[in-house]
């Protein structure tokens, strides 16, 4: 009878002790979870008690005046520490993206239908309704007990529980001091590893500052002149057409973006590369359709991705336009999308902004690639092009869907080009630099994969499509090109198929850019093309390349050749052709000026 007596007594106490020992066993597992770097360990007491402070601040200050309202306030804000730190683990475990404003701004714009079956699996409201009501049940009894015994505790108990609680308290306001102040911030996996008070600070100073400062494109309307221009160029479609949307041509659409790959580094389109540089690029250049007029429409890699996925030219605007992607667009006539990197996702945080910008149902990078199939790091960059390609064909076999996407960023030909120790000796001599090799190695690590893929007779048939092309342009390729900058040129577009009437009709020697694929690929999967889309499917009468620089400005390429327009300077004598192709762009981000 003492023993239940005591117990009734001192149930709030008790509840918040089990409750404080929960939050430090999710801190735990959160640490583990997230210390991936062996020299994080030194951080692990801070991690264990640095969730603890908020519920303690008011917990305490509840057991000294015994107060029903602080008990309650205090048991609520450690189920909220749970939910949150629990949130944390699903998706730092799953997604490698820990809890930040812009992760969590991610899971509220992608909280659709669409995204939750991908995620939960189809049925999902099925078990996570009742569980939800199971979850909310437990809470409302907890702080029901909690607000009927937290007046019942006796001074005795209060003053031993004081003295526990304040120390944990103590140990908490060290803690997060010590991890706010010498804990690095640049890499996901320190912001995983946070407390989550500062956890909280961060994400409310963030809100705070995106309501004072929000970050809004104000697009300007196309002037009806330069409409009626860009609809002769067919650079827009007449208004009063209504969008075609023909039947699926392809179900699986599978796109190899190399790193840097440009068009004069393949013998076939540049008979003054090293003979047998290219054997495998030349070869599927020569058996399939390959357009010899297809330019990367922006660069570096971000901004090379947006226009290939987005049909956008503006990386660091689109960063803040809620917009659809070739991924998002294709997924509501039901293919799932895939994007394969060999590169860490920490790197210009991209598995956050990829995932915000692009939407696919699944992405891989280094951190990806080491859980799952046990990689490491062989470069600066991540992994070789050889052991990513493996990888991506045993990840394409596990797909259960019929239809999916699924795009492979390479990463062998980026400066300072990955040469693995093994091949030096199976490499022709006379390629004597290691940006050759390099180009060399990938070349037989694309031609390997298409052969494993088009020999699967379960991922390769008439409905199959393989796309290689490029993320950008190169930069200097050992200075090869004799090229210096980043100007958008030239880049490979082949198209490999067993079914070539798809493309009998395909003019490959028009003029076209990088933004142009994904409307061709959505029309190939009759899927609607949105309106934010800038590119034109390739079967269009539009005959121009749209490229966009670091530089802000605009490189216009065609059969008459190629302008420049510096669309920031609106004193510029400009064209007809350049002031609507200004007022183009001007449509979609707004005129900066």
């Amino acid at each position: 009878m003492k023993l239940k007596f005591f117990i009734r007594r001192s149930i709030s106490t008790s509840l918040m002790l089990i409750l404080t020992v929960i939050s430090a066993v999710l801190a735990i597992i959160m640490f583990g979870i997230g210390a991936a770097v062996p020299r994080l360990s030194v951080y692990f007491p801070l991690m264990l008690f640095g969730d603890m402070l908020f519920p303690l601040l008011l917990f305490i200050p509840a057991l000294f005046f015994r107060n029903r309202l602080l008990t309650l306030t205090a048991t609520l804000c450690s189920f909220t520490n749970i939910f949150l730190r629990l949130a944390a683990i699903i998706v730092f475990k799953e997604t490698y993206m820990p809890l930040t404003f812009n992760s969590i701004k991610i899971l509220l714009d992608h909280s659709d239908l669409y995204s939750l079956e991908a995620v939960l699996g189809k049925g999902f409201f099925f078990w996570l309704i009742p569980l939800a009501a199971i979850i909310i049940s437990a809470i409302s009894y907890c702080s029901v007990i909690s607000w009927k015994t937290a007046g019942k505790s006796h001074r005795k108990i209060s003053k031993w529980a004081m003295a526990f609680f304040s120390i944990l308290l103590c140990l908490s306001l060290i803690s997060n001091l010590i991890f706010q102040l010498a804990c690095p911030n640049q890499e996901d996996h320190y912001f995983a590893i946070r407390p989550l008070p500062i956890v909280s600070m961060d994400i409310a100073n963030d809100t705070i500052r995106t309501l004072r400062n929000p970050a809004t494109i104000k697009t300007v309307p196309l002037p009806f002149e330069s409409a009626k221009l860009l609809t002769v160029m067919d650079m827009i479609p007449p208004q009063e057409t209504v969008e075609n949307i023909p039947s699926a041509a392809f179900d699986r659409i599978i796109i190899i973006a190399a790193e840097s790959l440009d068009l004069g580094f393949i013998s076939f389109f540049n008979p003054e590369m090293p003979d047998g540089i290219t054997p495998n690029l030349d070869r599927l250049a020569r058996q399939y359709p390959a357009m010899t007029n297809y330019f990367s429409a922006a660069q570096p890699t971000s901004w090379g991705l947006t226009a290939l996925l987005s049909s956008r030219l503006d990386y660091e605007k689109d960063r803040f336009i809620r917009q659809p992607s070739l991924f998002s667009a294709a997924r509501r006539n039901g293919y799932e999308s895939y994007y394969f990197s060999s590169a860490s996702g920490d790197f210009g945080h991209n598995r956050i902004n990829y995932f915000q910008l692009f939407d696919p149902d699944r992405q891989f990078f280094l951190e990806e690639w080491q859980k799952y199939h046990s990689l490491k790091s062989e470069s600066y960059w991540g992994i070789s092009d050889e052991k990513l390609f493996d990888a991506v064909f045993s990840e394409l076999k596990k797909i259960k869907s019929s239809k999916f996407i699924a795009v492979i960023s390479t990463m062998d030909t980026h400066p300072p080009y990955f040469v693995p120790p093994a091949d030096a000796e199976e490499v022709p001599p006379e390629f004597d630099n290691r940006f050759l090799t390099a180009l060399h190695n990938t070349d037989r690590a694309i031609g390997d994969f298409i052969e494993k893929l088009t020999a699967d007779k379960e991922l390769f048939n008439l409905r199959t499509l393989i796309i290689i092309t490029a993320d950008h342009t190169a930069t200097h390729g050992e200075n090869y090109l004799n090229r210096h900058n980043f100007i958008p040129e030239r880049i490979p577009l082949i198209l490999i198929s067993g079914n070539p009437e798809v493309f009998q009709k395909l003019d490959t020697g028009k003029y076209a850019s990088s933004i142009d694929l994904a409307p061709t690929l959505l029309k190939l999967t009759g899927s609607r093309i949105p309106e934010n889309f800038m590119g034109r499917e390739l079967f269009s009468d539009k005959n121009i390349a749209i490229t966009r620089t670091l530089e802000n400005a605009l490189i216009v390429h065609d059969r008459n050749g190629t302008e420049v327009i510096e669309y920031l300077n609106p004193a510029d004598n400009l064209s007809d052709r350049s002031r609507a192709l200004c007022d183009y762009y001007f449509s979609f981000y707004g005129n900066t000026q």
